[in-house]
């Protein structure tokens, strides 16, 4: 019974995420006592290659897939890649790239829900069905909030 309770969540944020959002990602960084906050447009490709457009305060656009990550700095005009090696392990970025599986999904009620796999931890929470929170911390251990909108 619970293995089919985990599988829809899986299959709830994979349809989500099949969808083309806007995001704001809000970053608290305890040390400076400071809020960043960013916004963009996540969309998924035919190919389910991601295209991450960050628009505000900068602009820049990720390109991700099975085999790597590509970062244009639209600003600066430059480009970097980054090898499936590199960010293998980073739990929500291999999750939107591959799909989520619901090994390490325990769902605490009804709108919210936690991966974690030991080393990292995700909060996922149903603001409402149009808006996605997901709440982590960073490998800098700053607190980051980003809202998912359909």
């Amino acid at each position: 019974m619970v293995h089919s309770i985990h599988a829809s969540i899986s299959n709830e944020l994979d349809n989500f995420f099949n969808s083309d959002l806007k995001f704001i990602q809000t970053s608290l960084n305890q040390n400076k006592n400071s809020f960043d906050e960013s916004e963009g447009i996540f969309k998924r490709l035919t190919n389910n290659d991601i295209n991450v457009e960050v628009v505000s305060p900068f602009r820049e656009k990720y390109i991700l897939t099975k085999e790597y990550i590509e970062i244009h700095d639209l600003e600066f005009d430059q480009i970097k890649k980054i090898t499936k090696e590199e960010y293998k392990n980073n739990l929500f970025i291999s999750y939107l790239i591959n799909g989520f599986d619901e090994q390490n999904i325990t769902r605490t009620d009804q709108n919210v829900f936690v991966i974690d796999d030991g080393n990292e931890k995700y909060q996922f929470k149903y603001v409402n069905k149009n808006t996605l929170q997901v709440r982590f911390k960073d490998n800098m251990d700053v607190t980051n909030i980003i809202k998912f909108y359909k």
